[in-house]
């Protein structure tokens, strides 16, 4: 390494897709924190006791802790799946793709098991973990009902999850980031436009609700859209036949 290749800036052409899809990232994000912003201002002034926001709050606090396991599934599919399409100890390039889909189905499968695992899991322990939060009887009387709901919206995440670490993977930046904008849009939605926002279960119930829309899209690119559909697997596998006969 020289000193003029440190202080050398990289050329433009290998930054932009890193500059794509750190915008895209970013935008999702954005999207992100906007949306539980508008759902915790929501929750906050439901009633001027502060129980609706405490029971938010609790809910919310419960909802992470299982919401890390499933980001944690997001994580692996992000490396697992780039892995398998780049893996160079497969001697023909044309079963990277298909050993990537495998991979990327058993991702979906174990996240979705967990996501069903975390919501029961949840709904069981709730007696224990409410009053670990709070020990006033009406917050947590307010807490069961959200508290529910969180653990339906683990069950929904679990293939969500994953999917979104498969988009990850295949580089699918823009893509993801429009689904989450509707995803967020969804729930901006339910809570300022229906019923929904008026109810502490209506905010949980308006995040379920999006949370579906969420899975449609991300499983929906995955199915149909994405580098990882079966159909594009086999047209890239037949015309690659094709040119080899």
């Amino acid at each position: 390494a020289k000193w003029s290749m440190l202080l050398r800036p990289p050329p433009l052409k290998s930054l932009i897709p890193l500059l794509s899809g750190g915008a895209a990232m970013l935008l999702r994000q954005l999207a992100l924190n906007i949306g539980f912003l508008v759902a915790t201002r929501r929750a906050t002034v439901l009633d001027a006791s502060g129980v609706s926001g405490a029971a938010y709050g609790i809910t919310m606090q419960i909802y992470s802790i299982g919401i890390i396991t499933l980001v944690g599934m997001q994580n692996a599919a992000a490396a697992l799946v780039p892995s398998f399409r780049g893996a160079k100890a497969v001697d023909d390039p044309d079963e990277r793709d298909p050993n990537a889909r495998d991979a990327a189905d058993r991702l979906l499968g174990w996240s979705t098991l967990v996501g069903l695992g975390l919501g029961v899991g949840q709904l069981a322990l709730l007696p224990v973990l409410v009053p670990l939060f709070s020990t006033l009887p009406e917050v947590q009387e307010a807490v069961k009902m959200p508290s529910l709901i969180a653990a339906l919206i683990h069950i929904v995440n679990g293939p969500v999850l994953a999917g979104e670490g498969i988009m990850m993977g295949v580089g699918a930046y823009k893509e993801l980031a429009i689904v989450t904008t509707g995803y967020i849009a969804t729930m901006i939605g339910c809570l300022s436009f229906t019923p929904l926002g008026q109810r502490l279960d209506g905010i949980m119930w308006s995040i379920l609700l999006s949370s579906v829309v969420q899975q449609i899209g991300v499983v929906g690119h995955y199915l149909k859209v994405g580098p990882l559909a079966i159909k594009k697997i086999k047209k890239r596998f037949g015309r690659n036949k094709n040119d080899d006969d």
